[in-house]
């Protein structure tokens, strides 16, 4: 099995914690520039996006929250839904925290491909008003761990919590969430999240 990724990709992060706490082998990893010519990836994946798996069988598998439901059928144990509590609730934070992700990945590619200054256009300050206020309900009420596998709010949004300063370091839109920093901190030291920390 290959994954296609890369060092700083949040939604390629959430497939890699998803595979390794599913126990699924990390050996195929490459890490990779999705924005530059690459063959495997223009094969695999027309919209040359991370992640991109690839299956034993060479189908290809895209899109990180397809990734896990692939998992939750084909390795239901340990499951990344929680362990009976409320399914509502864990979805839902998941999205909230998927969402933020999204808006901040759109304000980066704004940034880096379009024009310099995005977040002052429209799109990109109603991309920064998505990020504070999700930041804000998930502060407010964040997702609850008790220790074991990570459930995917918990998953969802401790990569949006690391996503956060490697982007956007010092930005004055940029609010205290020391309760989801909390939550961060009691799963980092997991090899999931340990070993898939973003960096640049």
């Amino acid at each position: 099995m290959k994954i296609l990724s890369n060092t700083t990709s949040p939604f390629a992060r959430v497939a890699r914690i998803a595979l390794i706490e599913k126990g699924v082998s990390a050996e195929g990893l490459r890490m990779m520039n999705p924005w530059g010519p690459d063959d495997e990836m223009a094969r695999l994946n027309p919209a040359s996006k991370v992640p991109t798996l690839e299956l034993p069988s060479g189908v290809p598998l895209t899109e990180s929250l397809l990734i896990l439901l692939w998992l939750e059928k084909t390795r239901p144990e340990p499951s990344l839904l929680g362990a009976g509590g409320d399914l509502d609730a864990v979805i839902s934070k998941a999205g909230l925290a998927m969402g933020v992700i999204e808006a901040m990945a759109n304000l980066v590619t704004g940034r880096m491909q379009i024009d310099p200054d995005f977040e002052g256009g429209k799109v990109g300050k109603k991309r920064v008003g998505t990020v504070v206020e999700s930041f804000r309900r998930l502060e407010a009420d964040p997702p609850a761990y008790a220790g074991g596998v990570p459930d995917i709010a918990v998953l969802t949004a401790v990569v949006a919590v690391d996503y956060l300063p490697l982007r956007f370091p010092d930005h004055p839109w940029v609010e205290p969430i020391p309760r989801l920093q909390a939550l961060r901190d009691s799963v980092s030291s997991r090899p999931a999240y340990a070993d898939t920390k973003p960096y640049v």
